[in-house]
């Protein structure tokens, strides 16, 4: 394929996955684990350890799959094929929430067992689909300009939630369907919201198959024990990301805190929701333009800059506007990890390498630490309050910062 047509099928790949994931972001905003969920589960009457477990466990349970996948699917050539049909696999736990919440409007302890079943069951779907769809999103680029695919992509994410997250306000806010039935209203608009997503893949060209060197053959341990031992730069920034899990602590908390702080009703989580996402969609676009004109290091570094900036403001500014500042700010850095993160993986495997272990390899790696912090944010909270858990999470995130910007090398130049 020459130049000019890769470039042409790029950015037609870009127009169907910003559609894509615009339908994806207006349908997440329903069920967004770091503002709806924890408001969610409180209603119900949910302890503060099993809340506090719920966005870093969604992280975890995305990574124990990982190794699993990325080894079965190694050598599948349609990655595109196989990309829809794992995406199809999530629709029977969205349906089972719509069911419970929705049509049954299910509450007590019951409600609280089978929401977190499929959660578990959801978490894990989308697990053994991200290293395929990282794969995918590869395959349907051009390496020069990934960066700013995702961060187009992710931008028209964001800027869709912030519609789902209005949308949800004005549901909550309506009083015409009482708890959980205006949840569980929400996640029926998202199930709808996934489908339509998943059909912009059909539209999408493959540029770079995957491909495997000869080399790099062996049992799967054999293999990620080669990634592990032969690139310690890749080690470093596992070590930094590591630290860096501590932003998982305080994110279920944060919504719940601002609630009960100033008083605000449960409609809060929409507004909440909007104000994430208004920062992701500026942030994902800027960031992701940084990471290809200037450099990914810096771009990535915004996702710790962003969680400390969270937990300051959290810290030491008492005014209801400060929680609205916080969503904000975490958007920041759910910009950098949407639009930098991925594409910073693809140059440690590099061009030729497996894609799909290097993503698997460091999500496993780091899950045991993330596991650690969310087990005892909980607890922390219920025995200390909110803000000894803050401090804790500043000091693990400044950590993670210092390890990045000293010790990690932008992947292209360790390899020169």
């Amino acid at each position: 394929m020459s130049e000019q047509p890769t470039y042409k099928v790029h950015t037609r790949n870009t127009v169907f996955n910003a559609l894509a994931e615009g339908m994806w972001g207006f349908a997440f905003a329903f069920h967004n684990m770091q503002s709806v969920i924890p408001v969610f589960l409180a209603t119900l009457g949910a302890s503060a350890w099993l809340i506090g477990m719920i966005p870093g466990g969604f992280v975890i349970l995305l990574a124990l799959p990982q190794l699993a996948s990325a080894t079965v699917f190694r050598g599948y050539l349609n990655v595109k094929k196989l990309n829809l049909l794992l995406h199809m696999a999530l629709a029977p736990f969205a349906l089972g929430m719509v069911i419970f919440f929705f049509f049954l409007e299910m509450t007590g302890p019951k409600a609280i067992l089978l929401y977190m079943l499929m959660f578990i069951g959801y978490s894990l779907a989308i697990g053994v689909l991200v290293p395929v769809w990282a794969d995918f999103l590869a395959s349907v680029t051009v390496a020069s300009r990934r960066g700013r695919f995702f961060g187009i992509t992710f931008t028209a994410n964001a800027l869709m939630g912030m519609v789902g997250g209005y949308c949800l306000k004005l549901i909550l806010e309506s009083g015409r369907y009482t708890f959980p039935a205006n949840f569980g209203l929400g996640w029926l608009i998202m199930v709808i919201g996934i489908t339509i997503g998943t059909s912009f893949f059909f539209f999408m060209k493959t540029i770079n198959e995957p491909k495997v060197p000869d080399a790099d053959q062996g049992r799967w341990w054999q293999r990620i024990l080669r990634i592990y031992t032969r690139n310690p730069n890749f080690r470093q920034y596992i070590y930094s990301r590591m630290f860096g899990a501590a932003a998982m602590m305080p994110v279920a908390f944060y919504a719940i805190d601002i609630q009960a702080r100033y008083d605000l009703p449960v409609s809060s989580v929409g507004s909440f929701t909007f104000f994430l996402v208004f920062g992701t969609a500026i942030f994902n676009y800027l960031l992701g333009y940084l990471g290809d004109t200037v450099n990914r290091k810096l771009s990535v570094s915004f996702y710790f800059t962003g969680h400390i900036l969270a937990l300051l403001v959290a810290l030491f500014l008492d005014h209801v506007w400060a929680g609205y500042l916080i969503f904000f700010i975490i958007g920041m850095a759910n910009g950098s990890m949407q639009s930098s993160f991925m594409v910073f993986v693809y140059e440690f495997a590099g061009e030729s390498g497996d894609r799909k272990l290097h993503y698997a390899a460091l999500d496993t790696a780091v899950a045991p630490v993330l596991f650690l912090f969310i087990s005892v944010a909980g607890l922390i909270v219920e025995s200390y309050g909110y803000s000894t858990l803050y401090y804790i999470a500043l000091a693990s995130m400044l950590a993670g910062l210092g390890l990045f910007v000293f010790k990690v090398r932008q992947p292209t130049e360790a390899a020169g």
